[in-house]
């Protein structure tokens, strides 16, 4: 009894502190009467995760990973065709929204709390220092949709106040990471420390909440976007202290799968679980990186038991060619030769003949046991990055048998999953990232030694040898990016990394398996607009000048 009034105390203050877009009323909580004890206060900060379940969807996927050169998507959503307006600005709209909620949740947090006298420092300045944290981490990801968005750190606690914050302008989006990393460094990391049990990895974390490692990687985030690599690489160091040497003991490959929650390699993750007795908290992510389901246990043709029966089919992300395929050459004389420049070759066999320049496909088992395909290491990566078939049978699903690409792997699947609803967490940022965001930095410092020690380390964990030579920074710079393609290909950033680079539409638009995106899309869509709803409640101080032409490539 006592847990399940605690469950309705934290729901109806959530509830009650659900946020505000700008366009609608600010929080009713009566300041004066509450923040009088540490549990209503804890309740508050539970509060500001609520916005992550609306953000970190399926369609979430396709925004960053559909829309790059990794991936493509049979989906008919306007996202995934990019079909992308101020008028319809699809899940853009949606970040938006829960964006500026989980913006304005954070700041009414910061200044209630702070401003109560009824609990210790020494216990308001923990959740202070987590709710700047993730302050900054809707910040992130406004900037990284939308670019310059308005920025404030303000309570709305007034229609004043609120009135206000409607005519703000977009702040460029570098400045708003500028002040972000400086108060990440200088008002939340001095709280997290070893005396209290927080400047610990996430894993460790009581909760697993965010704090000390988030910060830590959303500094270093915001300073590769602005270019200063030893800004950057000040967190990433203080990160490789906290977690350690990277390699499989320490850190083993298969915990990346999304599965495994709370890994030693987590820096931070959306939290899901499912319970049939209880309070349900789901992603549907899932449904959009499992082969499709057929009748019984059939997935794409081949029987797998494990992953649940109900789920609709609904699997739509696929592989472009660069990424992974398997197809004849040019000249025919090798039938079967990979179609990528980044993973193979896959521990796939041709069994027959082509048939209108198609061939049957099955998995080589033999190849995955001595873990190399046709006398080269096999990628570790491989086997849970792609969904290829049946592992114990060999028999491959139905469009890798007949188009030569995959589906996205078990990596992101959901064992028994319940008609839509997965319970994975949805693992944003790891230590993995960390390391390859150390060697681009040392890269564009052109301290080769360096970069070529952290490359490497990835590189090893995936079982294939370092990478010992380059004929230049330039051309190491694109070895590392490959190397992240391969190492965080569908963790919800390749389209961010594409954009900061400065290479999203060119790459995209050469690679990309959907014949409809390429279509529409246009340079403008490297970035979503901001809704017209909210341009026409600022008094269009807010505008897409970038949209205004959006038929011009």
């Amino acid at each position: 009894m006592k847990m399940k009034t605690k469950l309705l105390v934290l729901f109806l203050a959530a509830s009650v502190f659900a946020g505000c877009s700008l366009d609608e009323d600010f929080p009713g909580i009566n300041q004066s009467r509450y923040y009088r004890t540490e549990s209503q206060c804890r309740s508050v900060v539970n509060g500001i995760y609520i916005p992550l379940q609306s953000i970190f969807t399926s369609t979430m996927m396709l925004v960053t990973e559909a829309q790059s050169d990794l991936w493509y998507s049979s989906s008919t959503t306007q996202d995934a065709r990019l079909m992308v307006t101020a008028a319809k600005p699809e899940h853009g709209a949606t970040v938006w929204r829960y964006g500026y909620r989980g913006v304005d949740l954070c700041n009414e947090a910061i200044h209630c709390i702070g401003d109560t006298p009824y609990i210790r420092d020494s216990v308001k300045n923990v959740m202070l220092a987590e709710c700047r944290v993730m302050r900054a981490f809707y910040y992130y990801y406004l900037t990284c949709m939308f670019n310059g968005v308005p920025f404030y750190t303000e309570q709305v606690n007034s229609y004043a106040v609120q009135d206000s914050l409607r005519y703000l302008p977009r702040t460029d989006a570098n400045t708003i990471r500028r002040i972000l990393y400086d108060d990440i460094k200088n008002n939340a990391l001095p709280y997290f420390t070893e005396e209290n049990g927080l400047k610990c990895r996430a894993c460790e974390a009581p909760s697993k909440r965010s704090g000390y490692a988030l910060g830590l990687m959303l500094m270093a985030k915001f300073a590769m976007w602005y270019g200063d690599w030893d800004a950057a690489l000040e967190p990433l160091l203080a990160l490789e202290e906290l977690y350690g040497e990277f390699n499989e003991t320490n850190y083993p490959l298969k915990d990346i799968m999304w599965r495994y929650k709370h890994v030693p390699e987590s820096i931070f993750e959306v939290q899901h679980e499912y319970d049939l007795s209880g309070v349900q908290y789901t992603g549907t992510v899932a449904k959009f990186m499992m082969p499709p389901h057929e009748e019984g246990y059939m997935f794409n043709g081949v029987l797998l038991y494990g992953y649940g029966n109900t789920i609709p089919s609904a699997g739509t992300l696929r592989t472009n060619l660069r990424f992974a395929g398997l197809r004849s050459n040019a000249s025919g004389s090798e039938a079967g030769s990979t179609a990528s420049s980044l993973f193979g070759p896959l521990p796939l066999k041709i069994t027959s003949e082509p048939v209108k320049g198609r061939y049957a496909i099955a998995l080589d088992l033999d190849a995955i046991a001595a873990g190399e395909v046709k006398g080269q290491p096999l990628d570790r990566r491989a086997m849970l990055k792609f969904g290829m078939g049946n592992l114990d049978t060999g028999d491959t699903f139905t469009f890798v048998r007949e188009d030569g690409q995959c589906w996205p792997g078990p990596q992101f699947w959901c064992p028994d999953i319940i008609n839509n609803l997965d319970s994975n967490n949805y693992r944003l940022f790891r230590y993995g990232d960390a390391v390859l965001m150390m060697a681009e930095c040392y890269c564009q410092e052109q301290n080769s030694q360096k970069a070529l020690e952290y490359l490497n380390k990835i590189r090893r964990r995936a079982a294939v040898p370092d990478i010992t030579a380059f004929s230049g920074y330039e051309d190491l710079m694109l070895q590392i990016r490959a190397e992240r393609a391969r190492e965080l290909a569908g963790e919800m950033q390749r389209k961010f990394d594409l954009v900061r680079w400065g290479v999203w539409f060119d790459q995209t638009y050469n690679n990309t398996g959907n014949a409809t995106l390429k279509s529409n899309m246009r340079r403008c869509h490297e970035y979503y607009p901001i809704p017209d709803v909210q341009c026409a409640l600022s008094g269009y101080v807010l505008d897409n000048p970038d949209y205004r032409d959006r038929w011009i490539q």
